[in-house]
């Protein structure tokens, strides 16, 4: 087995070369004793760390813990003042449905009340018509007898424009004209009717019943009830039509 001799100083450190082989030595027991102090270091440092990380971890759940209720009471919160305004939504809505269908009643009862009093007016100045025509036949000779037969005839030949303003109707349904172009005045209209239908006129004086031998003027006498009702019951609404249905009833009376 070799034998070394080595020189150390006061301190105890070696002085000089060491021999190659116990120069190995020595190295080799400082690396394993170095390794082993690492080792234990860096076990220890990782104890200490996860003991920090355990730790803060810990202070954290604390603190939420701690604000737990606080969170709670502020999402209670809100959630009280989201019932609150979903409450106070629902009753503006509800109160402007009430507020449109007020509205909306209140129109068409407004609508109905003119509607109504439009039809009053209407029917009015339709009756007024009806007089005046019953009127213009008196003024222009016809006979008491036949003033209520007139109104009856004439009337049905009057038509009123979108301002109720009366005219007088030509048998297309167009408002009359004269041979001018002029529209027929309701005057004139009452005076030609009985120019051509003369036995509703009053007869002259002297001449008994405006009849010639005995025998009574009747224009356009329909030769029975019959025939004149189908007449109108055909679609004839003219009133020659009409006043020949009447006379043939009273032919026939």
């Amino acid at each position: 087995m070799p034998k070394f001799e080595v020189e150390t100083d006061d301190k105890g450190e070696f002085v000089g070369q060491l021999p190659t082989e116990l120069d190995a030595i020595l190295t080799k027991l400082k690396s394993a004793s170095h390794g082993e102090g690492f080792g234990k270091g860096a076990q220890k440092a990782a104890e200490e760390a996860k003991a920090q990380i355990a730790a803060a971890i810990q202070q954290e759940k604390a603190k939420l813990e701690a604000m737990a209720p606080l969170e709670r009471e502020k999402w209670q919160g809100i959630d009280e003042q989201n019932k609150a305004l979903k409450s106070q939504l629902e009753n503006t809505l509800s109160e402007s449905r009430k507020q449109m269908t007020s509205a909306a009643e209140a129109h068409a009862l407004e609508l109905t009340r003119k509607a109504e009093a439009l039809a009053k007016r209407n029917q009015k100045i339709q009756s007024l018509v009806v007089s005046t025509l019953r009127s213009l036949a008196a003024q222009a000779g016809a006979r008491d007898e036949s003033l209520g037969e007139l109104e009856v005839i004439l009337q049905h030949r009057i038509g009123f424009d979108d301002d109720m303003e009366p005219y007088v109707k030509g048998e297309d349904g167009n408002p009359a004209k004269t041979t001018a172009g002029n529209p027929l005045g309701i005057d004139v209209f009452v005076k030609q009717y009985l120019d051509n239908h003369p036995h509703h006129r009053k007869p002259a004086p002297g001449r008994g019943g405006d009849a010639r031998g005995g025998a009574s003027l009747r224009a356009n006498v329909p030769a029975s009830l019959d025939s004149a009702r189908s007449r109108v019951e055909n679609g004839d609404r003219s009133a020659d039509a009409i006043n020949e249905l009447f006379l043939a009833g009273r032919k026939t009376a």
